[in-house]
């Protein structure tokens, strides 16, 4: 019985662990420039469809809003941007959102040139079901940078991120210089 006991508070303690493994698994793959380790740890034609639903939703429901404080331009704006942007996001994300790109970022080749761990971008990391966990990040040298909220999944036997949460477009914008 203390055998059982014992292998089950082991494979618990795996369970709940691992995420957080993988989460350094991430860090070591962006520190060195491993773009095979993150295209393993994170699911890219899955993160990129999720981000664009997403930005595609927040900028019609933008256009809806200008067009409701102005009828006539805000109506020719809306069809304009229904149009438009879903080529734009399309295009965006698909450029933005890539092992490549994620790997040549300004930020992340700071960091892997003075091998700094990006363990401080992450302001909170915990379980929301059994087979999914979330990951807060936010720039720690910019204090009114927008958090960005990462979410994995357990795939088969392995977390992998499969979705960002951004910040509403007001504040993602409003940081612009």
């Amino acid at each position: 019985m203390r055998r059982l006991l014992l292998l089950l508070a082991i494979l618990i303690a795996a369970y709940v662990g691992y995420p957080y493994l993988t989460l350094y698994w991430l860090d070591q793959a962006l520190l060195n420039d491993d773009q095979e380790a993150l295209e393993r740890l994170v699911d890219f034609p899955q993160v990129r469809a999720d981000l664009k639903a997403e930005m595609q939703g927040q900028v019609l429901e933008k256009a809806a809003e200008i067009k409701e404080k102005r009828p006539i331009l805000g109506t020719f704006g809306q069809a304009l941007t229904k149009l438009v942007a879903p080529g734009l996001v399309d295009s965006s994300v698909d450029g933005m959102v890539t092992p490549e790109a994620i790997l040549s970022n300004p930020t992340v080749v700071e960091h892997r040139e003075k091998n700094e761990s990006f363990v401080d971008f992450i302001t909170y990391a915990f379980f929301t079901a059994p087979a999914r966990f979330i990951f807060d990040l936010k720039d720690p040298e910019k204090p009114d940078s927008p958090t960005v909220t990462a979410i994995m999944t357990l795939d088969g036997f392995r977390w992998r991120v499969v979705g960002v949460e951004v910040p509403p477009l007001e504040q993602l914008l409003s940081k612009v210089p």
